[in-house]
């Protein structure tokens, strides 16, 4: 008996496509291979994406002024004395000022704008004393007080001009934030043992620069005048 031949596979024809076949085979072989190497596998305890947290960023200085251009400077109790520190005088009273804290501008004959700080609080303190004291009152309150049953009351008394001149010696800072400050102005007199009066005042920043916080009865100073000795104060850098 003849060997039987099994023509499929000893045709040529059917051996090419048998070879094309294994070719595409193995191309998608290679394929999914690739493609389950570089697919990122899922972690099933990754925490799910949601919306990004806001960042917080530090809590910065106070900015200088809205509309003037003092800086903040020093912001300590027992602040330096600037190097611009001078006085000014008028009608016998004399008082220190700073073209750089204050006050750096001017709104007809009274000085503005002062540092949103310790030492630019003190600077107002005396500018304002001076002002009510040397100027004409009621225009002095109205630019320094705000809106205030206190500033009503002041507006219809008559104050200023024949205050007998002081000679500041310097100030004490009772406390200060960015938005308040109580500051005592030091002046010396005879009339106390130690030589020198304090009296207290109270600020308060509004519309970008300090203004002074008087009593519902119009009182100008909190409490009562103290007697502080020297070393207990500030004193301004030089005398006039």
């Amino acid at each position: 008996m003849s060997e039987m031949k099994n023509e499929r596979v000893g045709h040529p024809q059917w051996k090419k496509a048998t070879l094309w076949a294994s070719a595409v085979v193995l191309v998608l072989i290679l394929g999914m291979a690739l493609l389950v190497i570089f697919t990122p596998k899922k972690d099933d305890n990754a925490p799910v994406a949601g919306p990004s947290a806001p960042t917080s960023s530090p809590a910065s200085t106070p900015p200088a002024q809205e509309g003037c251009n003092a800086p903040v400077g020093d912001t300590s109790s027992t602040p330096k004395m600037p190097d611009d520190l001078r006085w000014e005088a008028k009608d016998g009273w004399t008082w220190p000022v700073s073209d750089t804290y204050g006050p750096t501008q001017r709104e007809g004959e009274f000085g503005v704008c002062f540092a949103r700080s310790p030492l630019g609080a003190a600077l107002m303190a005396v500018t304002l004393n001076t002002a009510i004291s040397t100027s004409d009152f009621k225009a002095a309150v109205e630019l320094y007080v705000p809106d205030s049953p206190g500033r009503d009351y002041a507006l219809a008394q008559s104050g200023g001009g024949d205050a007998e001149p002081i000679s500041y010696s310097g100030f004490i800072v009772d406390s200060f934030t960015p938005d308040n400050a109580q500051v005592t102005i030091v002046f010396s007199t005879p009339d106390t043992p130690t030589g020198y009066t304090g009296l207290p005042l109270s600020f308060r920043w509004i519309d970008g620069d300090w203004k002074q916080v008087v009593l519902d009865d119009g009182s100008m100073f909190r409490g009562q005048p103290i007697e502080p000795q020297r070393g207990e104060f500030v004193e301004w850098k030089s005398s006039p």
